[in-house]
């Protein structure tokens, strides 16, 4: 899989050190979140991370092959995420689009309630 600056990911930390939260992504890719993703207060903070933990990331930055996660910009709305099918859409579209999608799963919730009868 091939990663982007700005992809929200779900992953699970697979080890928590002075440096940060090492944590595993899908298809077993593993990135960073520094320590300065905590500010000054990461001695502390890294108290509520254990192994195991599922976390919630974004992708900052792609270097030689490494990539630099964090967890603080999760909601960063400059961070756009350029695998969110709505990020290009023009404010006046939204609720057009919106709309559309909207009935396309209503269709599939019929289509899936008739198949269970």
């Amino acid at each position: 899989m091939n990663y982007k600056v700005g992809q929200r990911l779900d992953g699970v930390i697979n080890n928590v050190t002075d440096l940060g939260i090492f944590v595993t992504l899908p298809k077993h890719k593993s990135g960073l979140v520094h320590r300065n993703d905590f500010g000054s207060d990461w001695p502390r903070k890294r108290q509520h991370w254990q192994a195991g933990d599922q976390v919630r990331v974004v992708v900052q930055n792609l270097r030689k092959g490494r990539l630099d996660l964090s967890i603080r910009r999760v909601n960063d709305p400059d961070l756009i995420d350029p695998t969110n099918q709505f990020s290009q859409l023009r404010a006046g579209d939204f609720a057009r689009v919106l709309n559309q999608v909207d009935q396309e799963a209503r269709a599939e919730i019929e289509q899936l309630e008739a198949a269970l009868k």
